[in-house]
């Protein structure tokens, strides 16, 4: 059985962003398909999100105050 590779969740959006660019929606869907395929799991899921609302978020905390998905940053 081959098993699939996993990516941390910062560096698989940073990817996603390095190869479709700053596309919000087009790289949300993108890290929620991979979420659902398992190349990005959750350790926990206690907010009890979606795979869709997950990559938003993550978004938001990559481009917000936090600024790790920023331009200077990837």
């Amino acid at each position: 059985m081959t098993e699939k590779p996993t990516f941390g969740q910062r560096d698989y959006m940073r990817k996603l962003v390095a190869t479709m660019g700053r596309d919000q929606e087009a790289v949300c869907m993108a890290y929620a398909k991979a979420e659902r395929d398992g190349l990005v799991p959750r350790m926990s899921n206690t907010s009890r999100k979606t795979p869709d609302e997950y990559a938003v978020a993550l978004w938001k905390d990559g481009t917000g105050k936090r600024g790790w998905l920023n331009a200077n940053r990837t």
